[in-house]
Formats: C-alpha cells, structure tokens, sequence
C-alpha cells in the first residue's frame, strides 16, 4: 500500500502546543513592547515549524508498505506481522509501527531503502487472528508535530488451539484415547533381491544396471510393507468440550509427529490421509485452528 497525502492526519505534539504557547507570549511581549527583534525571532521560530511540517508530510507520503507474512503460534502466544517498507523519494525519516492498542517498534528508513520489520501481537483465541489496522506515526524532525495513518494491509495470523496433554493414544481406541492404530500398506515395498526374467514380468522391475553389466536380464524382487500409523479422531473422546478435543488433538499431533509417526486427522466433515513430516503437521494444526472458526481479533 503507498501511503497517500489523504491517509495522513496531523496533530500538535505536547512539545508543539508548549511551542506554540511560547510563541504566543513572545509574540504579545513584542506588540506590548514594540520590540523589532521580538516580531523577527517570533517569526523565524514559526516559519521553521510550519516549513518542517511541510516537509513532514513530503517525507511519509509514497511511502510503499506491505504486509509480507506472519508466524502461527499456540493460542495466547505472542506471533509477529512481519511487514516491508520501501522508501522512495523520502529523505531520512523515523517512523513508528504499531496495533491497536499495542506499543511498536521505531524504524528509520532513509532514502530509497528497503526494510523489513516485525511488529508483535499477543493472541488470545484460536482461529484466524486478525489485529486491525495499522498504525504509522512519525514526529520527524522536530516533535512539534505528529503525522499518522491507519493501513488496512489485512493482516491475518493462524492460531492453533492450545495443547493439553492426556493420557496416551490407545492402540486399541478406547472411548477417551482420542486415537486408534491401524495397519496398512503405506509408503515403499521393502526390496528382497533378485530373479530370473520370465516373460510376462513387468519392463519396469527389470534391474538395468545388472543387465548393462552383462550378467543376465533380471528383476527386481519386493515385499510389501505393512507400516502402522495412528488416526486421531475427534469423536473419541469421552469429553463432548469442542475446545478440550481440539487442544488434546493439537497436543496428539505434535507428539505424533516428534515420533516420527505416520498419522492423520479424522474432524467433522475433514478427513486428512495418514502421512508424516512438517508439512503435514502444519496441514492438520490448520485444519484443528479453523475448525468451525471464523476471522476474529483479539
């Protein structure tokens, strides 16, 4: 988003009204007294501040914002928005980055520059996370003045449920495990060795190092691979707590998965395959964050 003249409010700093409260007297000082050097020293000091809000608002406007990413976390964990700013034509210029509500971090960008920067946030519930708008405020350069703006960069942040821990996962099920086991084909058959080639075999299971090697035409022998893999299903368990489900699955993920276990995730009209690795630990949180959640802020 570029930031535009028409986004940017002004407002007087406490340092600004002292300012101009000042001049004010130094100006009454100068009429009561017909004091030359006080009419020249008021205006001066005026026409400073006046041209450096000028240049203020030069300074922030085309200002190129936008929101890059932004971490998933555990509900009530603080996550960061992690943002982009470009300067263009602006000179060098501090400037502060906040939430509703929320104290953030000052920057300063300078001229053609390029910055990356986090802003933190504390979440609350689980769900899609969403902080409000953003806010921009610079005092640059001499604190009379503040410019600011509100940016709407649609921000957003996955938020999982908070795991609890519980009793194991059953192998067998069970009413409160919260999980079964089951024993299927999955993954690569295990190699067994080699034999002779028969026609009728597969051109695929041909071994075509043996055979450029000149010791015969042969193929390749496998077994299949029972591998035993965990299914966690919501309606297992004992309790009816949507949220105690979903926390007590969030926690039987993450343990799955630093087991290096092949799993997956039965939810209400959600069924995800069995598999394992990162990717398919974050596809199942996902899946437990936004179950019957829509966007919320915290």
């Amino acid at each position: 988003m570029v930031l535009t003249r028409k986004q940017i409010f002004i407002r007087p700093t406490r340092h600004g009204l002292l300012f101009l409260a000042i001049l004010g007297a130094m100006m009454a000082g100068s009429i009561n007294y017909n004091n030359n050097a006080g009419f020249i020293l008021v205006f001066l000091l005026g026409g400073m501040a006046l041209i450096s809000l000028f240049y203020s608002l030069m300074n922030l406007t085309g200002m190129d914002i936008t929101f890059v990413s932004a971490r998933p976390v555990f509900a009530g964990q603080k996550t960061a928005f992690t943002i982009q700013i470009q300067a263009k034509d602006q000179e060098r210029v501090a400037v502060n980055f906040a939430l509703p509500g929320r104290a953030g971090p000052w920057t300063t960008i300078a001229e053609n520059e390029t910055k990356t920067l986090e802003i933190p946030a504390k979440t609350a519930k689980r769900g899609v996370f969403t902080p409000g708008n953003l806010l921009l405020s610079s005092v640059f350069p001499f604190g009379f003045f503040r410019l600011g703006a509100r940016l709407s960069l649609h921000m957003t942040c996955i938020v999982y449920p908070v795991p609890v821990h519980g009793p194991a996962a059953s192998e067998r099920g069970g009413s409160g495990a919260g999980g079964r086991a089951d024993t299927r084909h999955a993954g690569p058959d295990d190699f067994q060795g080699l034999s002779l080639y028969q026609p009728g075999h597969e051109v695929g299971r041909i071994a075509w190092k043996a055979v450029s090697r000149g010791q015969g035409i042969f193929i390749k022998d496998f077994t299949a691979r029972a591998d035993h893999f965990l299914m966690l299903d919501f309606d297992a368990f004992a309790s009816r707590d949507t949220e105690y489900r979903l926390s007590r699955l969030c926690s039987m993920v993450i343990a799955a998965d630093r087991q290096n276990r092949s799993f997956g995730l039965a939810l209400p009209h959600t069924l995800i395959p069995p598999a394992r690795g990162q990717a398919h630990k974050k596809k199942c949180l996902r899946a437990l964050a936004l179950y019957n959640r829509k966007k919320e802020g915290a």
